[in-house]
């Protein structure tokens, strides 16, 4: 008999450090691997303050989706460190996001 497969879990969490900045991530690590994992490596004079998981889903485009939107929300932010932002998911696995609007200033834009 073949062992059922848990169902994975995805997070969205904030990395603060003590400098003030923050990294907003994407990881399905659970257990120590999560525990352990603080996201980008490309920054490496920083120091770790905390973690906080601000989402979880298990569906991996809504995770994705909701760290893109978090990540734009916080764009003109000098604390966020996030250089790199990609995404790419199918309309139907948005149905289970959290309910959001998006406002541009120029109201050309706006429906």
């Amino acid at each position: 008999m073949i062992p059922k497969q848990t169902e994975k879990v995805y997070n969205v969490y904030i990395t603060y450090y003590t400098d003030g900045s923050y990294y907003i991530g994407f990881t399905s690590k659970t257990g120590s691997a999560l525990a352990s994992y603080f996201g980008s490596n490309t920054i490496k004079d920083k120091l770790v303050d905390s973690k906080e998981i601000v989402f979880t889903s298990r569906s991996k485009a809504t995770a994705k989706l909701f760290e893109l939107l978090l990540q734009l929300s916080r764009l003109d932010s000098p604390k966020c460190v996030n250089l790199m932002y990609n995404i790419r998911v199918r309309k139907d696995h948005l149905k289970n996001l959290p309910k959001y609007k998006i406002k541009f200033e120029d109201t050309k834009y706006n429906e």
